[in-house]
Parts: structure tokens; sequence; C-alpha cells
């Protein structure tokens, strides 16, 4: 199955085209991908070496091409995505650090060490991360990574890596937000979190936190907020801000009894909605003044219920 295209290969890499070297890279990843789930990690040395070889002498457009396709393959040879996790180019590295389940432990530990503040943000997208990398992360990355750590409840804390969130957050409101939000610390820090993390208290605290998460880009982290001052579930005040008849957001702001600020800002965050003229802004902004925030608490099926028009 492989050996016959082992010589085309050699040929190809010996006195073929960029082009041609490409086409048999895809190849082989195709006819890979059709035997992946059968192969065995002895069987899968011949693919990586046929791999390797050919990804190693294709331009970088042709690597980060096959780079996008290996980081999904569950089975893919690790000599492989190895190789590519630590290349210079982050279109070529960037997807198998965030995306491959075939980078071991050691191997993410090693990149966190030593690789760019780019290889190091890729490696902060991925799903789940242990405690050893975390730390690293915590202690290497940029804001933006340690910030996405920070959201992603499957990112496991140790008890140092708690303390190195906390020690970056005193210098940065929108990660303060973001920690006040979080779910699962480690339990030796229950007490010591402290829940002045976002200044101010009771509304005006919720408030701060999701004006200072929707500026930083954080809008389902602020819906999040929203959602548990108003007592409804997430899924219902993400279908509100989603869906197109604003009076849905205008009752889980007010029943959630935030300011006018709360819900102009929700408005002009949505990314599909279509930007309302100055009239039909202010027309929002009598309406909200309208409404009684027990109404509102009264109506909350009203936002829960399902959105006839996406329905339809």
């Amino acid at each position: 199955m492989v050996k016959p295209l082992i010589k085309k290969v050699e040929h190809a890499v010996a006195i073929g085209t960029d082009r041609h070297r490409q086409s048999m890279l895809r190849r082989i990843t195709t006819l890979f991908s059709d035997h992946a789930t059968h192969l065995g990690e002895t069987e899968l040395q011949p693919f990586a070496a046929v791999m390797l070889h050919l990804a190693r002498n294709v331009d970088p457009a042709g690597r980060a091409s096959f780079a996008r396709t290996i980081a999904d393959m569950g089975n893919a040879p690790r000599s492989v995505v190895r190789d590519l996790a630590f290349d210079s180019e982050m279109t070529i590295a960037g997807p198998v650090l965030a995306r491959s389940a075939r980078l071991t432990e050691d191997d993410l530990i090693r990149i966190a060490r030593v690789a760019s503040l780019s290889h190091l943000d890729a490696v902060s997208r991925r799903q789940i991360l242990s405690e050893p990398i975390t730390e690293i992360l915590l202690t290497r990355a940029a804001i933006a990574a340690v910030r996405r750590i920070a959201g992603n409840e499957s990112a496991r804390l140790s008890e140092a890596g708690f303390g190195l969130l906390m020690n970056r957050a005193q210098d940065d409101q929108v990660l303060r937000a973001i920690l006040g939000l979080r779910r699962t610390v480690p339990e030796g820090c229950l007490i010591a979190f402290p829940e002045a993390a976002i200044p101010g208290s009771g509304i005006d605290r919720d408030e701060q936190a999701i004006g200072t998460l929707i500026v930083g880009g954080q809008v389902d982290e602020a819906l999040e907020v929203v959602a548990r001052v108003a007592g409804v579930s997430l899924e219902s005040a993400r279908q509100a801000f989603r869906s197109e008849n604003l009076d849905r957001l205008l009752f889980l702001v007010r029943a959630a009894d935030l300011g006018w600020g709360t819900l102009k800002s929700l408005i002009q965050v949505q990314p599909t909605r279509r930007r309302l003229k100055p009239e039909e802004m202010r027309a929002q902004f009598e309406a909200f003044q309208a409404l009684p925030v027990a109404t509102a608490r009264r109506s909350l099926e009203f936002v829960s219920a399902p959105d006839i028009a996406r329905v339809a």
C-alpha cells in the first residue's frame, strides 16, 4: 500500500516541482486518513516517514495546509505532528498546537518553556490543559492567553497556578472579571479568593464586570453574569442576545436591574444585528426607562420562550 509510493516520493523530492510534492503529500495524507483508524503505532511508521519527508520539502503554504489537515486526525503520526508543532511559522505550528491530540504532555511542556508568545497563545487555545502546562503558560504567556486560560473551566489549575493568575489579575480588570465567573478553583485557594476582585459590591460590581468583559470581547462571559443576576439560564440569555426582537434583551437586562449602559453595549456588540439609527437607539432608551424592574422580573418567561422568528 505505501511501499509503491516511497520511490515516487523520493523522485518527487529529488527532481519534482513544489506543486508535484504538494500533490504527493495530499495523496499520501488522504491514503493515511482512509486507513488511520485501523493502524497501530508500528504500522504508522511507513506513513510517518513518507509524510515527514514530503512535509519538509514543500513550501510554507503547502506545509501550513498540511498542518491544518493533520491537526484533527486522532491517529496522526506523532513524529509528524511534533515536527509541525516546533515550526517557527505560526500558520504551520498553530493548528497542531491548538488542536492535535497527538502531542504528548512532555511535548507541550517543552514547547511552553521555550517557544514564542505566538506559540504559547496557540497552546492556550487547547480545550484541555494540565496543571504543569497552565503554570508555565501563566508565567510566560501574554495577557490574552492568560485570560483565555482563566475562562476555560477545563484548564486545570494548581494552587501555584491559581496564585499566578491572581497576581496577574491585580493589573488587569478584565482578568479579574473573568476570575469572578470561574466556577472551579483549587480547594486550597477557596478562602484566599478575594470577593473584592472586582471593585464595588452587589449589582454595581456585576455591572462593572459586565462592562469590562464586553470591552474585552468576552461577550459570552458577560451574558453569564447577566443570566446569573436575572435568575435565568445562560442559554436563555444567549437567546435574548441573538434575537431580532430587542424586547427580549430589554426585559433580560431590566430584570437584572442593570443600567442602560449594559443594554446599549449588548445591542451594539451583537455581530449579526444591523446598527441602530440614533432615533432607534433613543426609542430603546425610552422603553428601558419606562419598563419597571418588577414587571420585567414577572415577565422572564418571555425571555426564555422559543424565538419564533428564528425557528421559522
